[in-house]
């Protein structure tokens, strides 16, 4: 079927949202402390770490955790502040320089440094401010203990090739992949008992939903079940899975049953420098393992999520011809969703550098639609027309491609809602992506959103709610929260957006749109004062706004919800 054809040809998907249980998390178990070895026996590679009092610092993946190895988070600019300081521990880093590094050309208040540095305190437990110390008019100094890694436990990282190369053992045949290839590719082992280091039943059950679930996803290759279940030995451990399987990531881990409970420890490895990128402990009861499937979508998001920080990370280290494609993907999505102006622009140059290194994939072209209409949406283009044409051209080359890349629907109708305010055909393209992929996150919070503007609020406020549901750890979830909080505003439930929008700030203090909800959203719910307090910040990034140029704008100008989000935000303080 031609991808012309989907938006009026798919009927409106049906779903309809199950609570599941959540996941207990523990503390390490007895089995777990202290264990300095992979899933097959071997020593692996220890993180560069910091010592912060109590806590510890990972500099590899940006992980700070308690004495008992429970991460410990931090909203998204603290947790940046933090990384930067921990990257010269002892040493002066100037107020200045970090405000540079953090925000870029983002225009803020040394007040945004200081609130970052008191989260970090927060953090640290560090009330005698020793582990953070203040140089007056100067900048910071982090004094931390670095963890040396004893030189003969430590393989040397293996740079990562260029391409999807291929290492074969020896007497085999492997498939030769296209280097253009911008996937990575993961392979789940089955859990093993963690008293007998064995394959057991529960462990390949477990997983087998885990692979099915990151499976469904179109950000990954995943390996498949018969070929994990072959690998019973490796004796060079995590690294041979690289030239077993030539997987990129290995996820893998140890079960133990107690009673009617199963205790799964889980870790996210990096096979070429065998990095831990994510781990943790979880307690699944037993009876409904079945039917509740809400930890395998908690996993597999952390999964996703640590993939994304890796790349960006190496992204911003390594030179772009040491890169493979996929990890410029994903570093370009991330620092494109950071929405300051000179990160956003590194996102088009390398998304540009991916169309032209791989033509034949749809997902670079789907994003830069994407990055079209993000430039449009903050104010950063003068032809609002022109980026949307931009981004219809590149969404309709990934659809040529592949009819049924639910990114670049998803894309096509933010572009019909947001620039061309064509919201028929934006709800079309919104319910074929859903109809290919019912549980895609972006697809069904832009439809719920959509739904909301037009006055149907019930509708609007169940898809993004389960949108929300959906994304527990997702790296652009201060997103989806606002778009929640959009929709509960529409519903009139103010109290409930006022929470979601003031986590999503939380997360994104730079977000005009986060601003704008929250303003009217606390005077909807009676707080005039707070409303026009973040009024007041508004304008400050925002100094031109107007209502009148916001309705002019806005897609819901001609439905009552936009009149009287309209009239709110005039009420907090925003001129006409």
């Amino acid at each position: 079927m031609a991808w012309k054809e989907l938006a009026g040809r798919f009927p409106a998907a049906r779903t309809e949202h199950v609570p599941a249980q959540r996941p207990v998390l523990h503390e390490p178990s007895v089995l777990q402390k202290g264990r300095e070895t992979d899933i097959f026996g071997n020593e692996r590679q220890t993180p560069d770490r910091i010592r912060l009092g109590e806590t510890t610092y990972d500099r590899t993946n940006q992980r700070l955790s308690d004495a008992t190895g429970r991460e410990i988070l931090l909203r998204a600019q603290s947790a940046r502040v933090l990384q930067v300081l921990a990257e010269t521990p002892g040493v002066l880093v100037a107020r200045d320089d970090l405000i540079e590094r953090i925000w870029g050309e983002v225009s803020v208040t040394d007040d945004s440094l200081t609130q970052c540095v008191a989260d970090i305190r927060r953090a640290l437990a560090d009330h005698d401010r020793a582990l953070l110390r203040t140089m007056p008019k100067r900048g910071y100094v982090l004094n931390g203990v670095v963890l040396e890694v004893a030189a003969a436990t430590v393989a040397a990282p293996v740079d990562a090739p260029t391409d999807h190369a291929i290492i074969e053992p020896e007497g085999t045949i492997t498939a030769q992949l296209d280097p253009r290839d911008v996937l990575p590719t993961l392979a789940v082992m089955p859990m093993r008992s963690a008293l007998e280091g064995k394959q057991e039943p529960l462990g390949i059950f477990i997983a087998d939903e885990i692979a099915g679930a990151l499976g469904r996803s179109e950000d990954v290759n995943v390996i498949s079940r018969l070929s994990t279940a072959q690998v019973t030995d490796t004796p060079g451990g995590v690294s041979d899975l690289r030239r077993v399987l030539n997987a990129d990531f290995v996820v893998s881990g140890h079960v133990l049953t107690e009673g009617d409970r199963a205790m799964l420890s889980v870790e996210f490895v990096e096979t070429d420098t065998q990095y831990i990128l994510w781990s943790e402990r979880v307690s699944l009861p037993l009876g409904p393992l079945l039917t509740d499937t809400d930890w395998v979508a908690h996993i597999a998001s952390h999964v996703r999520n640590a993939i994304m920080v890796n790349e960006v990370r190496r992204l911003r280290t390594r030179p772009l011809a040491d890169l493979k494609l996929f990890s410029v993907l994903h570093g370009a999505v991330g620092l494109m969703h950071r929405l300051s102006p000179r990160y956003f622009n590194e996102a088009r140059d390398l998304l540009t550098y991916l169309i032209e290194r791989a033509p034949n994939n749809p997902s670079p072209l789907a994003w830069m639609a994407r990055w079209h209409v993000l430039r449009a949406m903050q104010g950063w283009s003068q032809d609002v027309q022109q980026e949307a044409q931009a981004a219809i051209e590149c969404a309709e080359r990934a659809l040529d491609i592949d009819s049924e890349n639910t990114l670049a629907l998803t894309s096509l109708g933010f572009v019909m809602t947001n620039l061309l305010h064509q919201l028929d055909d934006a709800r079309g393209y919104y319910d074929s992506a859903l109809v290919i992929n019912p549980n895609d996150a972006q697809a069904r919070a832009l439809r719920g959103m959509l739904q909301a503007f037009t006055d149907h609020a019930d509708d609007g406020k169940r898809d993004v709610e389960r949108a929300l549901h959906l994304t527990p750890r997702d790296p652009h979830r201060f997103f989806y929260l606002i778009l929640a909080a959009g929709a509960n505003l529409s519903a009139g439930d103010y109290t409930r957006a006022v929470t979601l929008a003031q986590e999503s700030l939380r997360l994104n203090r730079t977000h005009v749109s986060t601003l704008r909800t929250l303003a009217a959203a606390q005077m909807g719910a009676g707080q005039a004062d707070a409303s026009q307090k973040t009024v007041r910040e508004l304008m400050r990034l925002q100094p031109d706004l107007r209502v009148s140029t916001w309705q002019r704008n806005a897609p819901s100008r001609n439905f009552e919800n936009g009149r009287r989000f309209a009239e709110l935000l005039k009420s907090a303080g925003v001129p006409d």
